[in-house]
């Protein structure tokens, strides 16, 4: 994460080059003065429910697939370009909601009927803070405002409540401290969502000089704040260490759209990243409407819920365990395109995708899930 100016040193520098944002600019200044630190309190101290579990052994032979219990954390964007419009780099006309307000209304659409079935949680990015107090809108903690568990939808969405649209967009450290509250519980379905409508920023080791300004054009062609730069390399790589190393998916939710192609491709290259990238252009999951908003979030929602199962016995040879489905056999895809692929191998954790994923997530339950594993050389 970026190192947190001096407040002097950060107001001037967010008024002479525009406040940090994403897709679009953010008129909003970049400071907070209402919020406080710790309004998320008790909650980032709230128990989790997690456990370390020993890793799935080799045991030849034909077992049923069961669905993995599925936890699912949003790693939500509240920086300030969040108050604008869905479709527009300006505030909402009256009577439309800004982005912050249809991501709101998406999450109660896509969440609430799954309260009993996906451990829900959430982080916002960045941290509240307040004007003048040494604190700037780049800041990210270890905490989370609402661990997961099941019946959660009412506490993410009053956590969401007391939040508001603010500061610059941390995502490569925001991505970092969601994944610690998760990487500990193996062998269920854990989940990163990121939802955002910006390019990441807050990297104050960037060179201002060289670096794709991701706050006003006219507002960042002389001296500017290192902070404003594109940080999209420790973005991506962010994630693609969640995905790879932390066996943790990562899925791409973009609000808003841009004709900046640089912050587009950065979103493409976190979802391909984080394993979750859908198979058309763009990468992510797009949003630029409230349709097209809660579509996106049911499909994420969907795919997480029904299309991850779990193995009772992991080959220590990736490709020595048979999947069927309904008694037909269903290839392995490492493209994760149209088949099926590890997740978390040695937990026995996979998952499908494409057609496939279909096949499985039929109403009622879909057909039966069966693994034929073998073992050794």
């Amino acid at each position: 994460m970026g190192q947190a100016f001096a407040a002097a040193a950060a107001l001037v520098l967010a008024a002479s080059c525009g406040s940090r944002t994403g897709l679009f600019v953010d008129g909003s200044g970049g400071l907070d003065a209402t919020l406080d630190p710790s309004d998320a309190g008790a909650s980032r101290d709230a128990p989790t429910d997690t456990r370390e579990e020993a890793a799935v052994p080799c045991v030849p032979g034909r077992f049923d697939l069961d669905r993995g219990f599925a936890q699912l954390v949003f790693v939500i964007d509240r920086s300030g370009s969040m108050d604008f419009a869905l479709g527009s780099d300006a505030n909402p006309l009256p009577g439309t909601p800004s982005r912050w307000q249809a991501l709101r209304a998406a999450l109660v659409t896509a969440l609430t009927p799954f309260d009993q079935e996906i451990a829900f949680g959430a982080k916002f990015f960045p941290e509240p803070f307040i004007i003048n107090s040494g604190i700037e809108g780049c800041t990210v903690d270890l905490g989370v405002a609402v661990p997961p568990k099941l019946s959660n939808v009412q506490a993410v969405l009053a956590a969401y409540d007391q939040n508001r649209p603010r500061g610059g967009t941390p995502t490569a450290e925001a991505m970092k401290a969601a994944a610690e509250l998760v990487k500990a519980q193996r062998g269920v379905a854990r989940t990163l969502v990121v939802a955002t409508d910006g390019a990441p920023n807050c990297n104050d080791n960037l060179d201002p000089r060289t670096c794709v300004c991701t706050s006003q054009p006219d507002a960042c062609n002389g001296p500017i704040d290192p902070s404003v730069c594109l940080d999209d390399k420790a973005a991506i790589a962010a994630v693609q260490e969640i995905a790879d190393v932390d066996r943790i998916p990562v899925y791409v939710l973009g609000i808003g759209g841009s004709a900046n192609v640089a912050f587009t491709r950065t979103l493409d290259g976190m979802a391909v990243a984080g394993g979750r990238a859908r198979a058309t252009t763009p990468r992510y999951y797009p949003a630029q409407s409230p349709d097209e908003l809660a579509t996106a979030l049911a499909s994420i929602r969907d795919s997480i819920a029904r299309c991850t199962f779990l193995t009772p016995s992991a080959p220590t040879d990736p490709d020595q365990i048979q999947v069927v489905v309904g008694g037909a056999p269903v290839l392995r895809d490492p493209t994760r395109t149209n088949g099926w692929d590890w997740v978390d191998q040695s937990y026995g954790q996979l998952a499908f995708f494409g057609t496939a994923c279909d096949a499985v997530s039929q109403p009622g339950g879909g057909p039966g899930v069966q693994g034929v594993v073998t073992c050794g050389p």
